[in-house]
């Protein structure tokens, strides 16, 4: 059983397709990232899988049990989702206990141990408003695995920190995955550091999932290519599937090919594009880094 499955997830608000479609599924002990653009529909999928939005269509499953049908707020998930509330005027210990008090009454001992794992003091006395941004944002993380949960959703988990910070943290969250065997599904617009977290990656754009693939695969799209520039696209795709069977390309335009196996011989191919009446004006290797990826896929705009 899937520790997190989506099934046909749409969310339309006034009118506006938020979410159009979205199916996946997410087993355990793995860390799943999501990227796309601004407004692309990120916080909103994290919105909707927490229980905190119910969506127009589909079905969110969390291990076995229906959101909206058979739990409303799922009590296996850790939550960071913009800016959780905290109070002003006590410490980062005080307000983890008050919470827990509310909760589920988690002992003192254990909020200890995990604002300590998170990189904080917990018999620091300072009240939160003179918290940098980098410690609420600590601070917030504790709250969102006090309760031990099995899956959390982390939206920008090291917004505010510094570099020490940010290896900190993602070292936390590895070792949140590897050794306790928890999900996690984590956003983030720091490319280098979804490369380094996630097991699988998903790109969203304008709410629409266009890939969904762990980071190996992604790594073979990206990474060194071979491009061809040459007279008909279409008719080369035949000429390589018929010559090369199982060979890795993707089409661009009418005009240009990529070639997602630079290993092999792009000179016996042009002889077969030439061999079938075909012009070949260039065929060069290209590296691609997975940020250039990224902005291919989603049309070249900005990521966050």
């Amino acid at each position: 059983m899937a520790m997190l499955e989506i099934q046909g997830v749409t969310k339309i608000i006034k009118r506006n397709m938020i979410i159009d479609d979205i199916s996946v599924s997410f087993s355990s002990g793995r860390v799943y990232g999501l990227k796309g653009i601004n407004g692309c529909g990120k916080t909103m999928m994290m919105r909707l899988i927490s229980g905190l939005i119910k969506p127009t269509k589909g079905k969110i499953t969390i291990q076995g049990k229906q959101l909206w049908k058979d739990i409303n707020f799922p009590e296996s998930i850790g939550i960071l989702i913009e800016n959780p509330s905290f109070l002003d005027d006590y410490s980062g210990l005080e307000n983890l206990k008050i919470l827990a008090g509310l909760k589920n009454k988690i002992d003192e001992q254990t909020i200890r141990d995990i604002i300590t794992e998170v990189g904080l003091n917990p018999d620091d006395k300072k009240k939160y408003k003179k918290y940098s941004l980098g410690m609420k944002q600590r601070l917030a993380i504790a709250l969102a695995v006090m309760h031990d949960p099995e899956l959390f959703i982390l939206d920008e988990p090291i917004n505010g920190l510094d570099p020490i910070g940010i290896a900190e943290v993602r070292s936390f969250i590895r070792e949140l995955c590897d050794a306790r065997g928890k999900t996690i599904f984590i956003s983030s617009h720091i490319l280098s550091e979804i490369a380094l977290l996630a097991d699988d990656i998903g790109i969203i754009d304008h709410g629409v999932l266009l890939e969904e693939e762990s980071l190996a695969e992604l790594a073979q799209k990206s990474g060194r290519y071979v491009l061809f520039t040459l007279s008909d696209t279409a008719q080369a795709a035949k000429i390589l599937e018929r010559a090369f069977p199982g060979i890795r390309f993707s089409i661009q335009d009418s005009h240009t090919l990529r070639l997602h196996d630079p290993a092999l011989p792009a000179g016996k191919m042009v002889t077969a594009f030439v061999k079938h009446g075909l012009e070949v004006s260039e065929a060069h290797t290209c590296e691609e880094s997975l940020e250039d990826y990224f902005k291919r896929v989603t049309g070249g705009e900005g990521i966050a």
